[in-house]
């Protein structure tokens, strides 16, 4: 069923993922053609990769270059691709991204099978569960295009709500296009100054310098070198911990009900039970709810200490593309 798709998807590309014309982006028009040609001949695999390879293209596009058609085109014919040869969770993967960007998404139920549209909807169901975060795009000029993923935003700044990933997000201004990638894991703001020159000299370098700073953000601060790993970290124990408490304490509710399962109502032993059986079983209960309320304890310091620390970890810039500047805080 999932070939059939395939094939009735590389015949015609859905209305969803409409592509630009092909004299628009001939590289990209070619690379399509290629990975057409390995899974009409039944190559899945080498098709697969040859999507993975239009995506990284497009990852190093300047937004303008990478119209939102192109991603979703791409990630669609790579969901169905991935779902031919088994590779579920890649194919699920695939929608999730096209659905990030677009919950409004729709499939043309003329060129995928039902089965794929129903792993899609499901898809839907669970982007539709995540938190999603603000991200605001600005210029320093306040002037310009935003765009995310391809997708023009509208005059900046502007913002969109996302869910937690990497995205590409520029802004255009007059002729200049600056894009960088954001991973996104919490609220974030993005200065793109697309004004600036590309650089040729070191001149570009100096004017770089000259732009009027942004606290913390032309270097990284030296805290964030240790602060952020050590977040990280106190968040892994933390859940850990936590972990460890509910395991502990499941088995000293067990340990418990075996040692009174063990007493007559009036707190004696029933008759045949072996008091070292009890008092083992009594022990135990006591050692695991110990252990319990440690690990539990543990578990609330660490967290409110992890707390802590991504509440102060610094923001790190976000690297521009070549001949701009672009800050994120």
């Amino acid at each position: 069923m999932h070939a059939t798709a395939l094939a009735l998807l590389l015949a015609a590309s859905p209305a969803a993922a409409a592509p630009p014309a092909p004299a628009q982006f001939p590289e990209l028009e070619a690379a399509h053609v290629a990975a057409e040609a390995s899974a009409r001949s039944g190559d899945y695999r080498s098709a697969a990769a040859r999507y993975r390879d239009i995506l990284a293209d497009l990852e190093s596009r300047r937004a303008v270059d990478a119209p939102e058609a192109e991603w979703t085109r791409t990630l669609l014919q790579l969901a169905v691709v991935e779902s031919t040869l088994g590779h579920g969770e890649a194919s699920r993967a695939a929608m999730e991204r096209v659905l990030a960007l677009d919950p409004a998404a729709r499939l043309d139920p003329e060129l995928f099978s039902p089965a794929f549209r129903r792993e899609f909807e499901a898809a839907r169901g669970r982007v539709a569960l995540l938190p999603r975060f603000r991200l605001l795009v600005t210029a320093r000029d306040g002037s310009g295009q935003g765009y995310v993923q391809g997708r023009p935003l509208g005059p900046v700044p502007v913002e969109a709500r996302l869910p937690a990933g990497s995205y590409r997000v520029g802004v255009e201004a007059g002729t200049e296009v600056r894009t960088i990638t954001v991973d996104l894991a919490r609220d974030e703001t993005v200065i793109v100054d697309a004004t600036v020159a590309p650089p040729a000299s070191e001149a570009a370098a100096t004017l770089a310098v000259k732009a009027p700073p942004v606290p913390g953000a032309l270097a990284p601060s030296p805290a964030d070198g240790w602060m952020r790993p050590t977040a990280w970290a106190t968040s892994g124990l933390a859940v850990v911990a936590a972990g460890i408490a509910t395991w502990q304490g499941i088995a000293a509710a067990g340990s418990y009900a075996d040692a009174t399962g063990m007493l007559q109502p009036d707190g004696s032993l029933k008759p045949g039970v072996d008091p070292a059986a009890y008092a083992s079983a009594a022990s135990a209960y006591q050692s695991q709810r110990r252990n319990a309320w440690i690990a539990g304890g543990s578990a609330i310091v660490l967290g409110v200490g992890a707390t802590v620390l991504w509440l102060l970890v610094p923001s790190s810039a976000v690297e521009p593309a070549p001949g701009g500047l672009a800050f994120r805080f």
